[in-house]
């Protein structure tokens, strides 16, 4: 469903799902939203450089480790259309919110990056 050169600069977890820079997901939810998939909601990976894996818990400037994830659920009897277009903008508004810069500890290795979870219609109806 992505472009090869969209899937080639993602971040493949050893499951298949894919992790998405901030500058990427405009796009991915461009293609999800063209294809009618809904976005159930996401979460937020670390991504070290040079270590296999991520990482759910980020390290903070204060405080401890935090996760960010957020879910968006279809409505009792809201047009499947709407849903995807409501998970769309629920997940781009996270992209645009999380994390901000002061959340994050100076000169944190790595990066972070962006997973969803998505759905079709009929999958979800099954």
């Amino acid at each position: 469903m992505f472009p090869p050169e969209l899937e080639g600069d993602a971040f493949r977890a050893d499951n298949g799902e894919f992790g998405w820079s901030r500058v990427q997901i405009p796009l991915v939810l461009e293609i999800l939203r063209s294809h009618a998939i809904g976005i159930l909601g996401g979460e937020l990976w670390w991504v070290r450089g040079g270590i296999m894996g991520w990482e759910g818990c980020i390290p903070q400037r204060h405080g401890p480790p935090a996760l960010y994830n957020w879910v968006t659920e279809p409505r009792s009897g809201e047009p499947w259309p709407q849903f995807v277009e409501r998970g769309a903008s629920d997940a781009l508004a996270v992209v645009e919110r999380w994390p901000a810069p002061e959340d994050l500890p100076p000169g944190l290795p790595g990066r972070i990056l962006y997973n969803l979870t998505w759905v079709s219609e009929a999958d979800y109806s099954r």
